[in-house]
């Protein structure tokens, strides 16, 4: 069967536009299931990672203030100059008990005037019979403070104090250490900066565990059992 040179040329063509259109069928076929079928692992669009959170900030270190312990006294000044030569119950055995510890640079004098005190009327007194051992560990820590200062005490403002005489001193609270016979505001001739670091440096090296606080003309100074530090400067 003879085939015209047309006829060729018009099959030619038409088998030509079939394979673009196939061709394009597939394109369009492939680009669906693209869109429709989730893409392999290799090819998935990785989102941008979000940055890290921040840290918290570490919560700010806080000093114990004497206003946060019910048991830390507030006074700003020391108590009044006690009058001297006022006779004191048990006075002899408490001083007896003092020699006792063997104290290197604290007489019984200085730990003893003190009690004299004397605010509107109110007295003070020795502490009772069944806590002057509780005072031990602060003397003997005041006598080391002394001892490293090389610098002598000037005076002791306070030792114990009797719950009425402790609630005249101003700035007091109740419950103070001073009326469980465990603390001394403390006067050396040095500056008070001076002799609350000495303190806080024989806390550190465990020569006592207790309150140090830091007061414009003297330092208190504590054995709570823990650790208690404050500034009133």
């Amino acid at each position: 069967m003879n085939v015209t040179r047309a006829t060729l040329q018009r099959r030619r063509f038409l088998r030509s536009s079939s394979v673009l259109a196939l061709g394009a069928a597939s394109t369009l076929c492939a680009a669906h299931k693209l869109l429709q079928t989730p893409a392999s692992p290799g090819l998935a669009l990785q989102p941008e990672p979000s940055p890290p959170p921040r840290p918290e900030s570490p919560p700010p270190v806080v000093e114990l203030q004497p206003d946060s312990d019910p048991a830390i006294d507030t006074l700003w000044e020391t108590e009044p100059l006690p009058p001297t030569g006022r006779a004191l119950e048990n006075e002899e055995e408490y001083r007896d008990f003092l020699v006792s510890l063997e104290l290197r640079h604290l007489s019984p004098a200085e730990i003893i005037d003190p009690h004299r005190g004397i605010i509107d009327d109110i007295e003070n007194t020795l502490p009772p019979l069944d806590i002057w051992e509780k005072l031990i560990p602060t003397l003997r820590t005041a006598d080391e403070i002394r001892e490293r200062l090389q610098a002598p005490l000037c005076r002791i403002t306070s030792g114990y104090r009797n719950p009425r005489y402790n609630a005249e001193v101003p700035g007091s609270v109740p419950g103070s250490y001073h009326t469980r016979n465990q603390a001394l505001d403390l006067v050396y001739f040095c500056s008070s900066r001076k002799a609350f670091q000495v303190a806080l440096d024989l806390r550190r090296e465990g020569f006592f565990r207790g309150g140090v606080g830091l007061y414009p003309s003297f330092i208190h100074l504590d054995t709570r059992g823990y650790a208690a530090t404050w500034r009133k400067v």
